[in-house]
């Protein structure tokens, strides 16, 4: 006890503060790696316990708040909490079923293709003490065949994970219990049932099939255009403008510039080869007033005549009014077209306060999200010339275009720069790498909204294909449009695939919880097909499997056959059948009866070695299950929950979560630990049973077909994981909760699973997931009642 504790003291442990809505930071796990010389020392678990845990099982039948039901599982507890009735819901499952009923927590079946109430089992540590779900729970039932349970009850008292087998004082009660357990395996050991076979086929279907229209399709044939299709009108693409519309045109010195439509003026002097501008930048946070714009002209001016060209382009001048929001989003254009920028800055009104250099003006108006571009696309090769209110206007500031991150954009000079390189041809970006660093940038700078989609409007001057403006777009509709016009090396199809570091951490964002980059994931043949109407993608070409909550169920495998294996089986089928028929034998042929009976005894006091020596060894196939339960139970308890035994066949994960922890031994070979050997996850663990709706809570995955469990964070349990790509070696799996009242997936996590899981599941249609689920409103249970519904089926 003293060397956990002295371990946990060198951890700081997380806990969940007022207001945090129970996100927990995840330490990284380090430790230090050992050199040939250095001792290796395995971790020490820092679970504590008095012995192996045991669960209660069936005995929570006689608890008061267990419910019995006709359908499996035939008793649960009520959760605490229920969804508003604000009104119901309609889902049209696989078979064209329809359902129609109050919002609750459902899953759809792989055995019927229903959607079914969500039960998922708990370990006893919540299920008892805690109703804090809106879904129902259950307690974790052994399905392992009756006669292993027997051959291993006499050892489950044994903690392995203490003292590595049974102790001094652990024999004299494993005595009588191997006497009892021989005596109950002679009257269930003649039949023998067994999982044992060649086991076959897939993961459990994902019945899943979305019928609905996207907002956006990538062909056309899919949009609901009413009176017929035009294959232009999937993503209409915004014309480019090849001269400004509108131009500011020097007089004498001395003299205002005056306004003049571009086409007019070339009509009038026939001539386009002089048509040159200089492009003036400005913020409104500095030139606000009638005041300020006019001596904002007066810079303009200067900034014209100093560059020797007839005409500048300013834009609260230059754009029409009725063309507004066209012009708005256009002026990437402009600035291609540009003779060299200008950058106008000063004080308002507002900003007199303190003092204010030309620098810190500067910086003020590289904080604003359209200014970004406007540099990016000034021309080439030239420098970018600073102008300050109430000074010398014939002697700007000069700035090399290559250093204008380092001297304006100090919040995130180094990605910026790499984009400055880029569009200054000495670092050329990929698509994608070119996408994802100038989002990044642009939603760090601040904006007076325009229009929702206005960090995705300003990233589509960066691109040679812009989707036209649609004033109904969210932010992630718009992004989501710019990126289906553009290709993008597939980037929504990988930013689906990241794992966020934080529950809170918005679309965009590209911070991965595994430390990839959005260029390691690769989507490979899965590709999006449209865009929803409630921010979601609509995802093609998928592999999905169920996950099962209510319990677990009896696992396909098969074996090597061996001697040995066939001589206890032989020796153990034989000895109840012998033991009864020696009695008699005994009276009628002693020299039969006797010899027979005391073979009958012998075997059956060793049925429990027999029966584990039949069972022992590692499986060379297994039938594929995901099943779930919340909460955390050591691997050895897993693992007798579902085969009956410890026989060392599963493990945890060694890299799948970022819960997941391993360590290398002495041969340099990757272990897998169990997770609470790491104190801050423990803490995660224990913080998680007092979570509410929408915190994070503590889940496990089983997955047998790898005979391995992953322990994850997640709000809800993941009701299939669908892969989605792939990283590093490892499929990406999206752990989905279903929205069944929009047919939607929700991304609940991310974990990574090896590939060859990929031979093992079904391809679904197109799937319709979402990057984060909203809370629905909810009070205690007993307030709004349990959820109610029914099917019918649809008429034509």
């Amino acid at each position: 006890m003293d060397l956990m504790k002295a371990q946990a003291s060198s951890y700081e442990v997380p806990h969940p503060s007022p207001g945090s809505n129970g996100v927990y930071e995840i330490p990284q796990y380090s430790s230090d790696i050992p050199t040939q010389t250095d001792q290796y020392v395995p971790p020490t678990t820092v679970v504590t316990r008095t012995g192996p845990p045991r669960l209660r099982g069936y005995m929570h039948i006689l608890d008061s708040y267990t419910v019995f039901k006709w359908g499996f599982p035939n008793f649960y507890r009520k959760p605490g909490f229920g969804y508003e009735k604000l009104g119901q819901g309609r889902h049209v499952d696989v078979f064209d079923r329809q359902w129609i009923g109050d919002v609750d927590d459902r899953y759809l079946s792989s055995w019927d293709g229903k959607i079914s109430k969500l039960v998922v089992q708990a370990v006893d540590e919540i299920y008892d003490n805690t109703t804090n779900s809106t879904w129902r729970r259950t307690f974790v039932r052994n399905v392992a065949p009756l006669y292993i349970r027997l051959a291993d009850w006499p050892l489950n008292h044994v903690d392995y994970a203490r003292n590595g087998g049974p102790t001094n004082e652990d024999w004299p009660l494993l005595c009588v219990k191997w006497l009892f357990a021989a005596l109950a395996i002679s009257f269930v050991i003649g039949v023998p049932t067994s999982n044992e076979g060649e086991p076959g086929g897939n993961y459990p279907a994902l019945a899943y099939r979305y019928i609905g229209y996207p907002k956006v399709a990538r062909n056309a044939l899919e949009m609901n255009i009413p009176g017929g299709t035009r294959l232009n009108e999937a993503n209409p693409v915004a014309e480019r403008i090849l001269r400004p519309r509108t131009l500011m045109f020097l007089r004498e010195e001395g003299s205002y510039a005056f306004r003049m439509n571009v086409d007019e003026w070339i009509t009038q002097y026939k001539s386009e080869i002089d048509l040159e501008y200089v492009f003036v930048a400005y913020t409104a946070e500095q030139f606000e007033t009638e005041d300020d714009l006019r001596a904002l002209h007066q810079i303009a001016d200067a900034a014209a005549r100093n560059a020797g060209v007839p005409a500048y382009w300013v834009g609260c001048s230059c754009m029409e009014p009725d063309d507004l929001q066209e012009d708005v989003y256009r002026i990437c254009d402009v600035i291609r077209g540009a003779h060299s920028l200008a950058i106008a800055v000063g004080s308002s009104m507002r900003n007199l306060g303190g003092t204010i250099t030309t620098d810190l003006m500067l910086q003020q108006w590289g904080r604003r999200i359209w200014t970004f571009p406007e540099v990016l696309l000034a021309p080439a090769g030239k420098d970018i010339k600073v102008y300050t209110r109430n000074s010398d206007l014939m002697r700007p500031t000069l700035v090399a275009k290559n250093q204008f991150a380092a001297k304006v954009w100090k919040m995130d000079a180094h990605i910026a720069r790499q984009l400055v390189d880029h569009y200054e041809g000495n670092l050329i970006l990929s698509q994608l790498e070119l996408v994802t660093l100038a989002l990044e940038c642009l939603h760090r700078r601040d904006t007076t909204q325009y229009l929702p989609g206005d960090h995705s409007y300003a990233l589509m001057g960066l691109l040679r294909i812009r989707p036209r403006i649609d004033p109904s777009d969210t932010a992630f509709q718009a992004f989501a449009r710019l990126s289906l016009a553009n290709g993008s090396d597939q980037l929504l199809e990988r930013l689906i695939c990241v794992m966020p570091r934080s529950p809170d951490q918005p679309w965009h964002s590209m911070d991965d919880a595994y430390g990839a980059k959005l260029w390691d994931i690769l989507p490979q043949d899965r590709s999006i097909s449209g865009i929803g109407h409630d921010d979601t993608i609509i995802l093609d070409g998928c592999h999905a499997a169920n996950v099962r909550w209510k319990s677990f169920a009896p696992v396909a495998y098969s074996k090597l056959l061996s001697w040995k294996r066939l001589f206890a089986q032989g020796a153990v089928h034989l000895s109840g059948y012998a033991f009864w028929s020696s009695i008699p034998l005994m009276a009628v042929y002693p020299a039969v009866g006797i010899p027979l009976f005391i073979y009958s005894l012998v075997m059956i006091a060793l049925s429990p070695w027999l029966l584990r020596l039949m069972y022992l060894g590692k499986f060379w196939g297994t039938q594929g299950w995901f099943f779930g339960f919340e909460g955390y139970m050591d691997i050895d308890t897993i693992e007798r929950q579902i085969f009956g035994a410890r026989l060392h066949r599963m493990k945890w994960t060694p890299y799948a979560s970022p819960l997941s922890r391993h360590h290398m031994n002495e041969h340099g070979e990757c272990v897998p630990d169990d997770p609470t050997t790491d104190p801050a996850v423990k803490a995660l663990v224990e913080n998680a049973k007092y979570a509410r709706p929408g915190d994070q809570r503590v889940f496990t995955l089983v997955d047998t077909g790898n005979m391995t469990a992953t322990l994850f964070l997640a709000a809800r349990p993941p009701v299939c994981f669908i892969l989605a790509g792939t990283e590093g070696g490892m499929q990406r799996a999206i752990g989905c909760s279903y929205d069944w009242t929009t047919a939607t997936m929700y991304r609940e996590t991310v974990l990574r699973m090896e590939t060859p899981i990929l031979d093992h599941m079904f391809r679904i249609p197109r799937v319709k997931v979402g990057f984060k689920r909203q809370q629905y409103p909810y009070r205690d249970l007993a307030q709004v009642g349990e959820a109610k519904g029914g099917l019918m089926q649809l008429t034509g």
